[in-house]
């Protein structure tokens, strides 16, 4: 009888420290952070002509025309860019205009204030380094 008690007591403790092992790997261990920034444009491209000459071996005068080509699709992208900014702000103006109208006068300093702070994250944001 004892010495099953004995083992019972043993079994209860071992289980509460296999328990309490678990958890704490658990609570304890670092989740994982989101922060990775994408790569920028250049570091992209230098990226990619490393990757087109090491695993497809592209001869020089291809890389120099891969080089023409990322060129050109640059200055498209930037072209397109530049058309749709002002529309997309137009519809954000638009956005602003019509959340202001919902609003009650006593609201309205409060959204401007949050809409400013929001703002000026979003600039320290782009001006940040990646």
């Amino acid at each position: 009888m004892k010495r099953s008690l004995f083992i019972y007591g043993a079994l209860i403790f071992f289980s509460g420290l296999a328990v309490g092992a678990l958890g704490h790997r658990l609570y304890a261990t670092s989740g994982v952070a989101a922060t990775a920034m994408p790569p920028r444009p250049d570091d992209w491209r230098r990226q990619f002509i490393q990757e087109m000459v090491t695993r497809v071996h592209l001869q020089p005068q291809q890389v120099t025309a891969l080089h023409v080509v990322l060129d050109e699709s640059k200055t498209l992208f930037d072209q397109v860019r530049d058309k749709y900014k002002p529309e997309m702000k137009a519809i954000y103006d638009s956005q602003v205009d019509k959340v202001r109208q919902l609003l009650t006068a006593e609201q309205r300093p409060l959204y401007e204030t949050l809409r400013l702070e929001r703002e000026a994250r979003r600039k320290a944001a782009e001006k940040s380094p990646r």
